[in-house]
C-alpha cells in the first residue's frame, strides 16, 4: 500500500498539481486583486463643496480644510458604495415609495400596480441618481455600521467621571423679570423726561409703559437669562444694562440697544447656581451617547475604508 501511495505521489499529475496551487498562492499574495475605487471626485463637485463651504464660514479655505470635506465627501460615497453592495435600497420602504413617487412624476407605468412602479425605476436604475435616496442610503449605511460596531454602553460611573470633569460648566444662569419703556433714538430727551418724572410722581412700570413707544417683541418679560434677552432685546442692550448693575424693584438708567432708548425696571432676579448631578444627568446620557455614537461610527468608518481605494 505505501508503495503505491509513494508512486502515486511521484506522478508528474501531482506534481504538476502542487506547482499550479503553489503559483496560485503566490499570485495571490503578490497581485492580490484590486480593491473596489472611490473617487476621486470631480472638479466641477469639489468646486461646488469649496464655494459652498466658503459661503457657510464667510472666509477661504485652507488646505487642510479642504482635505478634510473632500475626504468627509469621498466617506459619503464610500457608505453609498457600501448601501448598494448590501442591496439596502431593495428592503427600504422610505426608498420605495421615493421611486414609485418619481415614476409617477414622469408619468410611466400610471395603470399598473405599484410593485411593478418599483421594478421600472430599479430598472432605470433612478436610485442611483437620487440625492434624496443617496442620504437615505448612506443614513442606512451607518446605521448598519454601527450594528457591526456598536457604541460603547453609558454607565453610571462615566456619567459620575463625566460630571465631576465638567461640573463648573453645570451652572444655572441668573433669570431676569423685567419691564422696560421703549423710545426710537430720535426721541432721546422723552426717555430723560420720563426718567425724571418716574422719580418725582413714584410712577410704577405700568404706568409709565403707557408714555412709551410700542416695541414689537413686548414690554415684560419673566424669568429670561441673559441669552434668552438678548435674542428679544439685542446683545447691545443686554450689556449695557447689566453694565448698570441693576437691583431689584428699581429702575435703571437709559440704557440703548440697536432698537432705541430703554428705561428698565427689574422686578426680580433669580440668582445663578451650581446644578446638581440629577438635574443634569439626562443631558449627560445624551451627550456621552451622541459621543460614543460618533466614536463608533468614526472607527467603524476607518476600517471600511481599508476595503476600498480611496482617491482623494
Amino acid at each position: 500500500m505505501d508503495d503505491v501511495l509513494m508512486r502515486w505521489i511521484n506522478t508528474k499529475a501531482l506534481r504538476f498539481l502542487l506547482l499550479g496551487l503553489v503559483f496560485y498562492t503566490l499570485m495571490q499574495l503578490l497581485f492580490p486583486e484590486p480593491k473596489p475605487q472611490i473617487g476621486p471626485l470631480a472638479q466641477g463637485r469639489i468646486d461646488a463643496l469649496v464655494d459652498e463651504w466658503q459661503a457657510l464660514m464667510g472666509r477661504p479655505m485652507s488646505d487642510s480644510e479642504r482635505d478634510s470635506v473632500l475626504l468627509a465627501e469621498l466617506d459619503r460615497d464610500m457608505l453609498f458604495a457600501k448601501a448598494l453592495e448590501l442591496e439596502l435600497h431593495l428592503i427600504d420602504p422610505v426608498i420605495e415609495q421615493r421611486l414609485i413617487r418619481n415614476i409617477d412624476f414622469l408619468g410611466l407605468h400610471s395603470d399598473q400596480e405599484d410593485a411593478k412602479k418599483l421594478a421600472a425605476a430599479l430598472a432605470m436604475r433612478m436610485h442611483l441618481g437620487d440625492e434624496v435616496i443617496k442620504r437615505r442610503l448612506i443614513q442606512l449605511a451607518e446605521e448598519w455600521l454601527l450594528l457591526t460596531n456598536p457604541p460603547v454602553p453609558v454607565t453610571e460611573q462615566g456619567v459620575s467621571d463625566y460630571f465631576e470633569a465638567n461640573e463648573e460648566t453645570f451652572w444655572a444662569p441668573e433669570r431676569y423679570t423685567l419691564a422696560h419703556v421703549f423710545f426710537p433714538r430720535e426721541r432721546e430727551a422723552e426717555v430723560h423726561a420720563l426718567e425724571q418724572a418716574i422719580a418725582a410722581e413714584s410712577l410704577t412700570h405700568a404706568q409709565a409703559l403707557l408714555r412709551g413707544a410700542p416695541f414689537l417683541p413686548g414690554y415684560q418679560f419673566n424669568q429670561q437669562t441673559a441669552e434668552q434677552l438678548a435674542r428679544q432685546l439685542g446683545a447691545g442692550f443686554v450689556t449695557n444694562w447689566l453694565a448698570t448693575q441693576p437691583v431689584s424693584q428699581t429702575w435703571s438708567p437709559p440704557v440703548t440697544s440697536t432698537f432705541g432708548w430703554h428705561l428698565v425696571w427689574l422686578d426680580n432676579l433669580t440668582p445663578g447656581r451650581a446644578l446638581s448631578i440629577e438635574e443634569v444627568r439626562p443631558d449627560i446620557v445624551a451627550s456621552l451617547e451622541r459621543q460614543r455614537r460618533a466614536d463608533a461610527l468614526e472607527e467603524a468608518k476607518q476600517a471600511l475604508r481599508n476595503d476600498y481605494e480611496m482617491m482623494l
